[in-house]
């Protein structure tokens, strides 16, 4: 066995370290791993490095540097199994623990040679409990799931660390050292990084086959790599002149694996088409089915549904718009979903359900590419709407605010009028009470009118800090008595922790207030209605949420626009209002709503930096 077998076992783990790393970079299970593999990766390219220069496995130089390498490795390993695959982090007395043990043997370990009794107690007082912790937390890690791929996992780890010990502390004993630690270094690495890197790759969807052709492909190239530099140094070193001559050729050599990395990233997709997709069927039909969909929303939709249904391979495939959704859009993809196997999202806007056939890591690619084509082109039409209906509501603004403005005088004198009538009149009760339906109505169409020049003006805040918790409470304990009145219950709560928000504190008691007025004009009597404060991704939210008759799917859309409205007594102008004033404070108004199941309106508001 040569040093040059273990370069590129170093090589082949660092590919499926990187795949593991790249297929859920998130998850904390796929960290621990790539953290575990890189190590070990170290160690074995140090025992290549060793071999190459002449020296043997058990030589001081390689054991020491490998044996606080190890070090490291177990408490990393205790860390992988106690989290693995509950994600559940390892309490910090017991990490603690571990890093005081590691850093105590490592110290003697470098500072006492191998001969003397403290080495030998040091490697058993450390290494034997260390082995021990292990087997513990892995057989209780084994013992909390039945699922094969997770078993698979912890018993790889439990060989590979149980082997490492063995060989070890035996080979010691019994003068195999050496033959042992080739064992391990080759046949017991191997077997660590393909059995639970294919493991968790199989979870992430991968196949074997694509992953081995993915990693077969890296090992190569990185094996070049490794080897061309390695060839440039010593012949440099056996040729060059000593002096400027050599140290040029050194520095030359520094720059070979950054120019062969550099060509290789121009070069992949050839390659990738080439050769990868020659040994992989399911990237060769990924590949093929990789150019862009139409800029017609309708077409790119349908043209995605057609590439995934051949992705699939006879599957179930189609296309849900967000109000068609039983539920709020999902996260950009979810496995196992209640829909299906697989959905992806479309920019929200809805999202491609797959269910059955062939579901792997390339149809998961090919959807995240067809769902990413479609939501720009169906975000391109909506901009393009937007901007039509921003010109005709511009008109229509600028014209209404003109007939509002010329009514308002007028209409105030004829209810100045009304009321002097009133208070002169001498007629019966009965007769009096049509100058109230009079008053009443003058008041009414009073309102419209602000409401219309309130919308055409432009909004100016008077901008202050706001604490969120105090303004929603403010608005609830004030509107409570009106919505009581309706039968309606208003309830406040609140996430802890909230920022404050930069804005205008009556601007936005404006928006509560025509909210839960709309929230509870729509809900029956004994309902209630709730305003929430929570926390998301930087920003502020207020959902304001009923259970009520809800919005129809094809109304969804226009809930925003002036003067569409679907109450008798409405203006149209109260949702497109509280829109305006959310946006001059550069937040958002969504809304999530099911016809017969009631309705959420959340405020997004940036928090304060």
């Amino acid at each position: 066995m040569t040093g040059w077998a273990l370069i590129a076992i170093a090589v082949l783990g660092v590919a499926y370290a990187t795949l593991v790393l790249r297929a859920a970079p998130g998850r904390r299970d796929n960290q621990l791993f790539f953290a575990i593999a890189i190590l070990d990766v170290a160690m074995v390219a140090w025992r290549g490095a060793q071999v190459l220069t002449g020296h043997r496995l058990v030589d001081p130089s390689c054991l020491t540097a490998c044996s606080v390498g190890t070090t490291l490795l177990a408490t990393l390993c205790v860390e992988f199994l106690w989290s693995f695959p509950s994600q559940r982090p390892m309490p910090w007395s017991l990490r603690g623990l571990l890093v005081a043990m590691a850093i105590g043997a490592s110290a003697l370990m470098i500072a006492t040679p191998r001969e003397t009794p403290w080495r030998l107690v040091v490697s058993y007082g450390y290494f034997l409990p260390i082995t021990a912790i292990i087997c513990t937390v892995g057989v209780r890690a084994w013992r909390r799931t039945r699922t094969v791929g997770v078993r698979l996992i912890v018993g790889a780890l439990l060989f590979r660390w149980v082997y490492g010990f063995f060989a070890y502390m035996v080979g010691e004993l019994t003068g195999t050292l050496e033959q042992l630690l080739w064992i391990e270094t080759t046949a017991a690495v191997l077997v660590s990084f393909v059995v639970i890197g294919h493991a968790i790759l199989r979870d992430e969807l991968f196949r074997v086959r694509g992953a081995m052709a993915e990693a077969l492909g890296a090992t190569i190239f990185g094996t070049l790599i490794v080897a061309s530099t390695f060839g440039a140094i010593h012949a440099v070193l056996a040729y060059a002149s000593a002096g400027a001559e050599q140290e040029l050729g050194l520095l030359a050599c520094a720059m070979i694996p950054l120019a062969l990395v550099s060509i290789g990233r121009v070069l992949y997709p050839r390659i990738e088409t080439g050769v990868l997709a020659s040994l992989d069927d399911r990237r060769a039909l990924r590949l093929e089915l990789s150019e862009p969909l139409s800029e017609d929303p309708d077409r790119a939709i349908a043209q995605g549904i057609e590439r995934l249904l051949r992705m699939t391979g006879g599957g179930d495939v189609k296309y849900l718009p967000a109000e068609a959704l039983p539920g709020p859009l999902p996260e950009p993809e979810l496995r196992g979903h209640a829909l299906g196997e697989l959905v992806i999202a479309v920019r929200g806007a809805g999202a491609f359900v797959l269910t059955g056939g062939a579901i792997d890591r390339d149809t998961l690619l090919v959807a995240r590419q067809v769902a990413r084509d479609a939501g720009h082109a169906l975000e391109h039409r909506r901009m393009l709407e937007e901007l039509e209906g921003t010109k005709r509501l511009a008109a229509l603004g600028q014209f209404a605010a003109a007939i509002a403005h010329d009514i308002r005088t007028p209409l105030t004198s004829v209810s100045m009028n009304v009321q002097i009538l009133r208070r002169k009149a001498q007629l019966p009760p009965s007769d009096m009470e049509y100058f109230d339906i009079a008053l009443d109505e003058l008041g009414r169409l009073e309102r419209s009118i602000a409401q219309i020049l309130d919308y055409a003006k432009p909004v100016r805040l008077d901008e202050a800090p706001v604490d969120v918790r105090e303004l929603v409470d403010d608005a609830a304990k004030s509107l409570a008595t009106v919505v009581a009145n309706r039968g309606v219950v208003l309830r406040a709560e609140h996430e802890g922790g909230l920022p404050p928000i930069a804005g205008d504190a009556q601007r936005l008691r404006q928006v509560l207030t025509n909210l839960v007025d709309n929230a509870s004009v729509a809900s029956s009597d004994g309902d209630a209605v709730t305003l929430r404060t929570r926390r998301e991704d930087g920003h502020v939210v207020i959902d304001v949420e009923d259970r009520g008759r809800g919005i129809r799917a094809e109304d969804l859309g226009k809930i925003f626009e002036p003067f569409f409205t679907t109450r008798p007594d409405g203006t149209g102008l109260g949702l497109a209002i509280c829109q305006k004033l959310v946006r001059a404070h550069g937040g958002e108004l969504r809304v999530r709503s099911r016809e017969g199941s009631g309705s959420t309106f959340s405020v997004v508001l940036p928090a304060s930096s």
